[in-house]
C-alpha cells in the first residue's frame, strides 16, 4: 500500500537515512554470512538502501523495488555509478523474477506495508536460491500498542487489521523453508524486530 504524505516525509529525509546507514544496515550485515552476488530490495523507496547495500556487500547486480512510481523515479536519479543497478516498480506480494534468482532479498521495514504480508513472504522464499539470506527490519502490531507507536498509529496509513504479529511472522517464514534468527529493539525505544532467515535445501 502506498504511504500518505506524513510518512512519504518520513522515508525522505537526512534522519531516517543516517538511521538506515549508521544503524539498521551495519547490525543486519553482522547477521549475514555470506557475500552476495545478487541483492533484490524490496520497497527501495529513493535508493538510499542500495548506495548501503553496495557499500557493505559489493554485489555483482543489484534490483530494486517499489510499488510507489515517486519512489522509483528518485531511486533512478540517485542511483549515479552503481554498477549493474536497476530500480523497478514492483509488487513484492507478486514478484516478476524467475525462482532462485537472488542470494540475498533486503527488507528495511516495507512487509508491514504489505496487507497480503504472506504472498510477500511466499514471494521472497521463491525468488531466493536454496541457501539464501533474507534480511529484515521490520515492524509489528506491538510497534502501536507501547511507547511511541501509540500516537504515531493516528498519522500512519498501515494494514493494521491484516498486520502480523512478531511471531506470526517468523512462524510463516518457518512454515515456508526458512530457518529464523531475530532480536528485539530496547522496550525504551521504537518497538521493531530483526532478523536473518536462511532459505533451507
Amino acid at each position: 500500500m502506498l504511504m500518505n504524505p506524513i510518512e512519504y516525509w518520513a522515508m525522505n529525509n537526512p534522519l531516517r537515512s543516517f538511521c538506515q546507514r549508521h544503524y539498521e544496515a551495519p547490525r543486519l550485515k553482522r547477521l549475514s554470512k555470506g557475500r552476495p552476488d545478487r541483492v533484490l530490495e524490496i520497497g527501495c523507496g529513493q535508493g538510499e538502501g542500495a548506495r548501503i547495500i553496495y557499500d557493505l556487500f559489493g554485489p555483482q547486480s543489484y534490483v530494486g523495488i517499489d510499488l510507489d512510481p515517486r519512489m522509483i523515479r528518485r531511486a533512478r536519479r540517485r542511483a549515479g555509478a552503481l554498477p549493474n543497478a536497476t530500480f523497478v516498480e514492483g509488487d513484492v506480494s507478486n514478484l516478476e523474477f524467475p525462482d532462485g534468482s537472488f542470494d540475498l532479498v533486503m527488507d528495511f521495514g516495507i512487509v508491514h506495508h504489505v496487507p497480503n504480508w504472506r504472498d510477500a513472504l511466499a514471494e521472497v522464499h521463491r525468488t531466493l536460491m536454496a541457501g539464501g539470506e533474507f534480511l529484515f527490519e521490520d515492524l509489528s502490531l506491538e510497534t502501536w500498542e507501547r511507547g511511541i507507536g501509540v500516537p504515531f498509529k493516528r498519522i500512519a496509513d498501515h494494514p493494521y487489521d491484516q498486520m502480523f504479529r512478531q511471531d506470526e511472522f517468523v512462524n510463516e517464514l518457518e512454515s515456508l523453508g526458512f530457518e529464523v534468527e531475530t532480536h528485539e529493539s530496547s522496550p525504551l525505544s521504537f518497538y521493531h524486530f530483526w532478523g536473518r532467515a536462511e532459505k533451507l535445501a
